[in-house]
């Protein structure tokens, strides 16, 4: 399936706020236009129907900065805008919310060949969860302890988020991803897709059916420097280490 470009938000260029203490400016910028980015839109229901509201735009582009002391920070920073249906919002405070999946959320799988993947929700109200699996639904950490730097605004009656992923959170080799989008109350759920998940023999969604996710060139948002293997970030750890 071809990526689409968001109507409402399109690609960014680099600006020199986004160049502030990341160092060598011309080389950033050179890393930069060497990449096109990923964009995508969600139109449809999980099983291929169309939605009937706005579509979601998701845009995908590379983040890189320098730290004086500390971590040089690599991620794929996210821009997502979705119409907002004020569901009720989780209990918890917002940042970690396990379970968030139970309410109006965004959720993009990012997963290679081996069946390895993250899976990142994030919601309206400032929560968000990661989840890392080795094999299809096969979670080896319980979302608890992986931050998100995540920002959310709204205009009018439209979600914005933008949120960054650690480069430390994929695995290896990632060439496949989905996104989804969740609302609605118990008995009337809603699950909207980029790619349906569903060959027309499946009667309930299942967002993890990874032989349903459409091919996702990395480097199109990732220097090709990266991505073949895990990323051992000083400041993350090494999640994927030994799988």
């Amino acid at each position: 399936m071809n990526s689409r470009g968001p109507r409402d938000i399109p690609a960014r260029q680099p600006t020199e706020m986004d160049l502030h203490m990341t160092g060598n400016k011309s080389t950033d910028l050179a890393i930069r236009s060497t990449l096109s980015g990923f964009n995508c839109l969600i139109e449809q229901t999980w099983d291929g129907c169309p939605i009937d509201c706005d579509p979601i735009s998701l845009h995908m582009e590379w983040l890189f900065e320098r730290k004086q002391g500390a971590p040089h920070k690599r991620a794929i920073k996210c821009y997502m805008q979705a119409p907002f249906f004020d569901d009720p919002q989780p209990d918890e405070l917002p940042g970690i919310c396990p379970g968030l999946w139970n309410h109006e959320v965004f959720e993009v799988f990012l997963a290679n060949n081996k069946g390895q993947y993250v899976e990142i929700e994030v919601g309206p109200h400032g929560h968000w969860l990661v989840l890392l699996f080795d094999g299809q639904r096969k979670c080896f950490n319980n979302g608890e302890e992986l931050e998100l730097n995540v920002q959310n605004t709204w205009v009018g009656n439209t979600w914005q988020c933008c949120f960054e992923i650690p480069l430390a959170y994929l695995p290896g080799g990632v060439s496949k991803m989905n996104a989804y989008h969740i609302h609605g109350p118990p008995e009337e759920r809603v699950y909207k897709a980029f790619s349906p998940v569903t060959d027309g023999t499946y009667g309930e969604p299942d967002f993890h059916r990874l032989e349903f996710f459409p091919r996702f060139n990395l480097h199109d948002v990732v220097p090709n420097t990266y991505g073949a293997t895990p990323f051992n970030d000083h400041k993350y750890d090494s999640f994927w280490e030994g799988r």
